[in-house]
């Protein structure tokens, strides 16, 4: 057998984008839009295919993690311009332990979507529940059911309803705060990712410290400063009203 007449197996970096989009569980056309916003850099092309590599897919695993957390574009690019690839798989774990519990601190639990407008008393029509699965309080599930991702928080809003507050006027405050809370939430993921990035060493005990004091620390400030500033609203709304 002419072992030179044998063609050489295809190198492991030529990937199809098709393949990259599977192990990545990032769309084709998001993959496409991350290379014209300059997050992956362009494929290398054998004819009028375009081949992807190992590169492609630590940077597209890093980015998915980092969007799920709220994560813009232009963060993210400056994330990998100041992260060098040694970084990468602490970021990734910094990101996943985020995803994962390390802010959580309730189970969510599923409710039919019956027992939800029921609750609600027809109030909960289709477009208030998809204001709330908008703004990240509940996730409507394939088979129709509903996630409540905080139950507490579903219990303080049949409380408010229970005061007389319209089902819309409910959903409306927890749109406003979710806003603003995603807000802090994101600097403070933002600042922790700084902190991860700088400095030549050490990397992964910075990382570990970071994970393990920002939950406290991240839900401590907003309990301690939100009754503050609460009455202090409540203070300048009565001298209006007075």
């Amino acid at each position: 057998m002419n072992v030179s007449a044998v063609p050489p197996p295809a190198a492991v970096q030529d990937l199809s984008i098709e393949v990259v989009a599977t192990r990545t569980e990032v769309t084709v056309r998001n993959i496409r839009a991350y290379t014209t916003a300059g997050l992956l850099p362009p494929p290398r092309l054998k004819g009028r295919l375009g081949l992807y590599g190992d590169e492609h897919v630590q940077r597209l695993t890093l980015i998915r993690a980092l969007r799920d957390q709220g994560f813009g574009i232009e963060a993210i690019r400056r994330i990998f311009g100041r992260a060098p690839a040694s970084a990468w798989p602490e970021l990734l774990a910094v990101a996943r332990s985020v995803s994962g519990s390390l802010f959580a601190e309730e189970t969510p639990v599923v409710v039919p979507a019956q027992a939800l407008a029921a609750k609600w008393k027809g109030q909960m029509t289709p477009a208030l529940l998809a204001r709330a699965t908008k703004a990240g309080l509940m996730r409507e599930l394939p088979d129709g059911q509903v996630q409540m991702l905080s139950p507490a928080l579903g219990q303080i809003a049949e409380e408010l309803a229970a005061l007389g507050l319209p089902l819309e006027a409910v959903i409306g405050m927890q749109e406003t705060m979710a806003r603003t809370l995603r807000t802090v939430a994101r600097h403070w993921l933002r600042t922790l990712a700084d902190g991860l990035l700088s400095g030549e060493s050490g990397h992964a005990e910075r990382a570990a410290q970071l994970l393990e004091k920002a939950r406290p620390l991240a839900t401590g400030a907003v309990q301690a400063a939100f009754p503050v500033i609460l009455q202090q609203e409540l203070d300048a709304l009565l001298r209006k009203t007075t």
